[in-house]
């Protein structure tokens, strides 16, 4: 063999095989799943609603009773010391409320009427946007409880 060829085979050699001779084993590789959390900004609860109660009237023709004056609790009636309001004959519960209406706000009296089927009908639109807030409040809970940070064990 030639022996001037053997420094050149000798550094091809090593040349092709990438030093591989001298590096260590490689180590096999780790693959983990690690779920990142992500931070999602928590919605406010809706502000709770300030409902006010209206006041209704009831009011008909019916003639107001115009009892006599009483001379004492335990005694009956007598008309003899007079009526216990200054009623005209045949005044109406209806006559009634338009003077305290009238008296309260200066004169002005206006009447807005409601069938018992509208009366009904809007009594069936509470009960929905009841139920609509209440599965909305739900929804809400439902998704801040998802989304809320787990807290370490034993706080």
């Amino acid at each position: 063999m030639n022996w001037k060829i053997l420094p050149i085979l000798i550094a091809t050699t090593i040349t092709i095989s990438g030093c591989s001779l001298l590096t260590p084993k490689a180590t096999p590789v780790e693959i983990k799943t690690v779920p990142v959390k992500i931070n999602i900004a928590q919605p406010t609860l809706p502000r709770g609603l300030d409902l006010k109660e209206p006041k209704w009237y009831v009011v008909s023709e019916r003639v107001i009773p115009n009892p006599c004056k009483r001379p004492a609790e335990d005694q009956p009636r007598d008309c003899a010391l007079g009526k216990e309001n200054d009623w005209p004959e045949g005044y109406t519960y209806f006559d009634r409320f338009q003077d305290q209406i009238k008296k309260v706000h200066g004169g002005d009296l206006v009447f807005f009427a409601m069938s018992v089927g509208d009366y009904e009908l809007m009594a069936y639109n509470m009960q929905e946007l009841r139920r609509y807030i209440r599965e909305m409040q739900e929804v809400v809970v439902y998704y801040e409880t998802v989304t809320k940070p787990e807290e370490p064990n034993g706080q």
